[in-house]
């Protein structure tokens, strides 16, 4: 009876074991299957927000739009409201959607305009940059190319879109959430249906490249936009 009970607690040290070590190997090629990897590493901008990054393929992003009021070096951009004052701040300018600086800003980040990207005092933080054109169709191919990369760039988990997104998975875990954006002689809205994000890369003088997700399709925007026009902005680290 003694030899029974001993050689059933080893076969149970021994299941045991083997669980453990499948539920490791299962745990390990999970990891190996992401697409993306949440840091430990945050980033601060001028103002103190503070952002998550993540890692998708080779490079690192802010998990976040930016939302930072002032330059690198302290400048303050200013916040321009007002229709007919936007299309001539070429100096640089932001601005929210209803102005409202509480929930939509936390949630979504601010709009900027392609001046605001390029200006000398540096709109990104330290050791991060605006994306060129190159840098957004990286990211964009690893994810399949355009044809796919949206639904697994946009994020509704909080249901936020306001179409039919039950494809938006995510793999990305870029998280890209509906901003809305803002045209040259408009003002900002459209919150709940697109999402664009500018590159550095002009085009030619007057428009410059951006790319983002439509309200319900799977595949990605890209192309050449008035400089005049109010995107959110994304950093990826140096």
């Amino acid at each position: 009876m003694k030899v029974n009970k001993v050689f059933g607690f080893l076969i149970s040290i021994v299941a045991l074991y083997l669980l453990a070590s499948g539920f490791t190997n299962l745990q390990e090629n999970n990891k190996q299957n992401l697409l993306y990897e949440i840091l430990d590493e945050t980033v601060t901008d001028y103002d103190g927000n503070i952002y998550k990054t993540v890692k998708i393929g080779t490079q690192i992003w802010m998990l976040e739009n930016l939302k930072v009021t002032h330059y690198r070096n302290g400048t303050l951009i200013p916040n321009v409201h007002d229709n007919d004052k936007w299309p001539n701040s070429k100096d640089g300018a932001y601005c929210l959607v209803n102005n409202d600086t509480s929930y939509y800003k936390k949630i979504y980040g601010a709009l900027y305009n392609f001046y605001a990207v390029i200006n000398v005092n540096k709109l990104s933080p330290e050791g991060w940059h605006i994306p060129t054109e190159e840098e957004c169709l990286i990211l964009i191919n690893y994810l399949g190319g355009k044809e796919i990369a949206g639904e697994k760039i946009k994020n509704n988990s909080q249901k936020l879109w306001k179409t039919n997104n039950n494809f938006a998975t995510n793999e990305s875990g870029f998280s890209g959430l509906p901003a809305g954006g803002r045209g040259r002689l408009g003002s900002a809205g459209d919150v709940g249906y697109y999402a664009t994000w500018w590159s550095c890369t002009p085009y030619d003088l007057v428009d410059a490249w951006h790319w983002g997700l439509h309200p319900d399709k799977k595949r990605i925007r890209s192309n050449p936009g008035h400089k005049a026009s109010g995107f959110s902005v994304r950093c990826v680290k140096n």
